[in-house]
C-alpha cells in the first residue's frame, strides 16, 4: 500500500485457485504440481503495468522463475539470519512444508542463498523491525530509475 501499487501474495493466489492451504497442495498434489501453478500464476502477473508481489520461499529458486522475474521487475531479498526466519516463522512454521524439522530448514536456507543473491536489490532485516519499518527501508534503498513513474511519496500527485 505504501508504494500506491496493488500487492499481491503468490501463496495466496495459488491458495486461491487450488482452493486448499499450500501444505495441502503439497500434501495432495505434491511439490511438482504446486511449483507449475507457481510458475503459471508467476507469469499471469506480467500484464501487470505495476504491483509488488510477494513469492513464497522456493519460488526465486528455479531458472524459469528467476529470469522471469529479472526480466519484468524488480527483484528484493530480504536478507534475515535464519534465527530470525525461524522466529518469524514461528507458529505458522505447520503450515509450510518445506519447515519439517531444524535440520531440514537450515539445509534449505543454505541451499536457497545463491539464487537470492542473484536479486537486484538485497535488505538486510533486523529483528525490530517492523513491516512498515522495513518497506520504508526498502523504498530508500530502491534506485530511482528502476522504481520509475509508479513511486510516489505520500502527497505527490503524477
Amino acid at each position: 500500500r505504501r508504494l500506491g501499487v496493488p500487492f499481491f501474495d503468490l501463496d495466496e493466489l495459488i491458495e486461491a485457485a487450488e482452493g486448499m492451504p499450500v501444505r495441502e497442495i503439497f500434501a495432495e498434489k505434491g511439490e511438482p504440481h504446486f511449483r507449475r501453478r507457481e510458475s503459471d500464476l508467476l507469469r499471469s502477473t506480467q500484464h501487470l503495468e505495476h504491483g509488488v508481489i510477494a513469492t513464497g520461499g522456493g519460488t526465486f529458486t528455479f531458472e524459469e522463475n528467476i529470469q522471469f522475474v529479472l526480466a519484468h521487475g524488480i527483484s528484493v531479498y530480504l536478507q534475515a539470519p535464519l534465527p530470525l526466519v525461524m522466529k518469524r516463522v514461528g507458529a505458522k512454521a505447520a503450515e509450510r512444508p518445506m519447515f519439517r524439522d531444524e535440520i531440514a530448514v537450515r539445509d534449505l536456507y543454505q541451499y536457497r542463498l545463491r539464487y537470492y543473491k542473484m536479486a537486484d536489490v538485497t535488505l538486510d532485516i533486523r529483528e525490530e523491525e517492523s513491516v512498515a519499518e522495513i518497506v520504508e527501508r526498502m523504498i530508500l534503498q530502491l534506485p530511482r530509475e528502476l522504481l520509475g513513474s509508479w513511486f510516489r511519496r505520500p502527497g505527490q500527485i503524477g
